[in-house]
Parts: C-alpha cells; structure tokens; sequence
C-alpha cells in the first residue's frame, strides 16, 4: 500500500508542477485576490476530482473504462474546454490591457465564493485533466481498490496534497508580495496570464480535432510540454 501510494505521489507530483491553467490562475488571483487565493482554488479542484474518481472506480468496477478513453468523448471534452479556456484568457488579458483590473482585492467573502466555483470550472475545462485521470490512474485505482474506499480515498488525498501544496504556495507567495507590484508589472502579469490561457484553450482545441481527425488520443499531443499539463 504504501509503495503505491508513495508512487501515485511522485506521478501526482510530476503532474502538478507542469504549467496548466489552473497554475496560471493560481497566480493571477493571489495578486488579486490574496494570498489564500490557492487554497480555495484547490479545494474547488478538489471536489471536481473527488467526484471524478468516485466515478472511475465505478466504471472500473464495472469493467467499463473505456469509455472515457474514446476518440470522439475526448475530442468534445477537449473542444469544449478548449472553448472555454480560451474565452477566459481573451477576457483576463484584454481586461489588463484595458487597464480595467486593479490591486485591489474583492473583499473575503465574495473571493473565496468565486474561487471554488473557478477551480471546478477550470478543472472541468481542461481537456487533459480529463485525459489524464482516464488514461494513467486507471491502473492505480484499480490497485486501491483491493483495499475498498479506505485505499481509494487514500489515493485520492495522495494526489490532492500535491495539488494543494502547489496552488497554494504559488498564490502565497504572489499574494504576499502583491503590495509591492507596481500597476504596470501587475497589468503585464496579468496579460501575459490570459494569453498563457488563450494558448493552452487554443491548444486544446487543436488537440480535440486531432483526436476526432486520427481517432487516436495521446497525452503528448501538440507542442512540448502543454500536452502534459492538467493542473
């Protein structure tokens, strides 16, 4: 048991630390929105993955999964998604542009009412976060399984840790020193974060016609390493 799940933490690691949009956003919002930004982003990204490994174990368990591993599922969640994070990156950086976005944080309340939401969303939106749970934890879900929900929801907290950490730190830190970001730097962080977005929605719009086009679905599809991020 602990051997797979020390395992699963070095995959999951791996996973998280490579740019994704939920890292960008983690980023953008602990300047403006604190440095407990990450926290609630990853709890957002929590609850979506709870749920989605809830619902791998059962097609497992059923001897369905693959299902998700379909050309034509994959290709819509990437179209979809795609559509999604580029809508968002056009928003956030032709705001900045505009000088429309401020240092001023939302107060608490409404921050951590949208930052949930947006880490479910976000989540939900990146086609390869889909990708990535149905076609590598598969296996290691399956191995949790011999030891019932205690070994899945062990699994599960493994790799939330990894996520929580990271998202996080990456907000603490921006949110710490947000104060000391002058309106200019600030206004480029946040361009250059929504064209970050806008490339990886416009990439995975590309990749989702690739998966419909070659009937075939790859985690490396595209340029580099945006074809292995989820996180």
């Amino acid at each position: 048991m602990l051997e797979l799940l020390g395992t699963f933490f070095l995959i999951s690691l791996s996973g998280a630390l490579s740019p994704g949009p939920l890292t960008t956003v983690a980023i953008a919002e602990g300047s403006r929105r604190g440095k407990w930004s990450g926290w609630w982003l990853s709890l957002g990204h929590g609850l979506a993955e709870g749920v989605y490994v809830a619902v791998i174990a059962l097609i497992l368990w059923l001897g369905r999964d693959s299902l998700l591993q379909q050309p034509l599922v994959a290709g819509i969640i990437a179209l979809v998604g795609g559509g999604f994070l580029a809508w968002m990156g056009w928003g956030l950086a032709v705001a900045a542009w505009q000088h429309k976005l401020t240092l001023v944080g939302e107060a608490a309340k409404e921050a951590r009412f949208g930052l949930v939401p947006t880490g479910i969303l976000f989540s939900l939106s990146n086609p390869y976060w889909w990708v990535w749970w149905a076609l590598i934890t598969p296996l290691y879900i399956r191995q949790s399984l011999v030891w019932g929900l205690v070994g899945v929801a062990l699994l599960f907290i493994v790799h939330w840790a990894t996520d929580v950490g990271w998202l996080t730190g990456l907000a603490w830190l921006t949110g710490s020193g947000h104060t000391l970001v002058s309106p200019s730097v600030y206004r480029w962080v946040m361009v250059v974060c929504g064209a970050v977005l806008l490339f990886f929605g416009v990439s995975f719009m590309v990749a989702g016609l690739s998966f419909l086009y070659t009937g075939e679905v790859s985690l490396s599809l595209g340029i580099g390493w945006y074809g292995r991020s989820y996180v």
